[in-house]
């Protein structure tokens, strides 16, 4: 029924069709990006946009560049004025950018999905527009494609780097608890980020923030109504709750992974990892400990029928 009930309220809005639809008057996407200006950088994102382009056509997307090393000059000056929409330049993280540049009526009116990705990731292998496609089919206002190939998970914890004689038992015992919770966590993580081959797409309680589609209805909430979720140091924590934060003021499930056309995460790892992003993780879950999720799946939309299952804990596929 809640399914039913956003896909109603969206058809309010004029977003039925968007970027890679049919819509003579579709909404663009926005493509957003933090980049340096490595050459490896440069040489994906660049094929990332042609690409986007020749499957959406011209007038897909606008593109956002916000540099936090290096400066628009070292792209090219004519490549730069063809394809670059708006730059962002300074230090900062990906979400600390996307939430300084945000503009909510402007967005609104323009854009259906805001694209956030991190700049080691390439789609150029993706149905960009199957991808688009089930991403409104979901329902869901946060979505996330899966990643091929393996990953590894970050997670930092300053305590362990401190571990030495003058450690007492009973301290060492209770970080070895907690980095093996960690791990467990990651392992989470990462299982729920790689494609079902038995599903199309799935719900879920937990889209990481590598490379989200962010509907333009979500983001208000999770950009100003959000508050103490996105840092200036660190931006750990927010997609550890905007799932249940948007499924209960939408009245939908508002999260959902895409199977069918997972896209390559080359997992270059540039993101310093300080004590700020566990500090703004830890942050995040003091204010909002209701939202956090516990990284699940909630059902799943199966590959060769029409039909919705529950996955329970252990990955098991049940009737509805």
């Amino acid at each position: 029924m809640q399914y039913k009930i956003l896909l109603a309220v969206l058809s309010c809005l004029p977003l039925a069709r968007g970027a890679f639809g049919s819509s003579e008057r579709g909404l663009k996407a926005l493509l957003f990006w933090a980049v340096d200006s490595a050459n490896r950088t440069q040489q994906l994102v660049k094929k990332n946009i042609a690409y986007a382009r020749k499957l959406g056509g011209r007038d897909c997307c606008d593109v956002v560049l916000a540099h936090y090393e290096g400066t628009p000059d070292d792209w090219g000056k004519e490549w730069y004025a063809s394809e670059v929409t708006s730059t962002i330049q300074k230090p900062g993280y990906k979400f600390k950018f996307l939430k300084d540049a945000f503009r909510e009526e402007q967005w609104q009116q323009k854009y259906e999905f805001v694209w956030a990705l991190d700049s080691d990731i390439d789609f150029t292998n993706a149905n960009l527009v199957q991808l688009f496609q089930l991403a409104r089919s979901s329902g869901s206002l946060i979505v996330g494609p899966t990643f091929s190939g393996e990953q590894a998970w970050k997670i930092y914890d300053p305590q362990l780097l401190r571990l030495g004689d003058d450690v007492s038992i009973s301290k060492a015992k209770a970080i070895m608890r907690h980095e093996a919770d960690a791990q467990a966590e990651r392992q989470r993580i990462n299982i729920l980020g790689k494609p079902d081959p038995r599903c199309m797409m799935r719900h879920t309680d937990f889209v990481e923030m590598t490379a989200p589609l962010l509907h333009a209805s979500v983001l208000s909430l999770i950009l100003r109504d959000c508050e103490d979720c996105i840092h200036d140091k660190a931006e750990w924590g927010l997609d550890r709750v905007w799932c249940e934060m948007a499924s209960e003021k939408f009245s939908v499930s508002a999260c959902s992974l895409i199977d069918a056309t997972p896209v390559i995460h080359l997992d270059w790892q540039t993101a310093q990892v300080t004590p700020e992003f566990k500090r703004s993780e830890l942050a995040v879950k003091q204010r909002y400990p209701k939202y956090w999720a516990t990284v699940k799946n909630i059902d799943c939309m199966l590959a060769h029928k029409q039909k919705r299952v529950s996955i329970d804990e252990h990955g098991n596929l049940k009737d509805m």
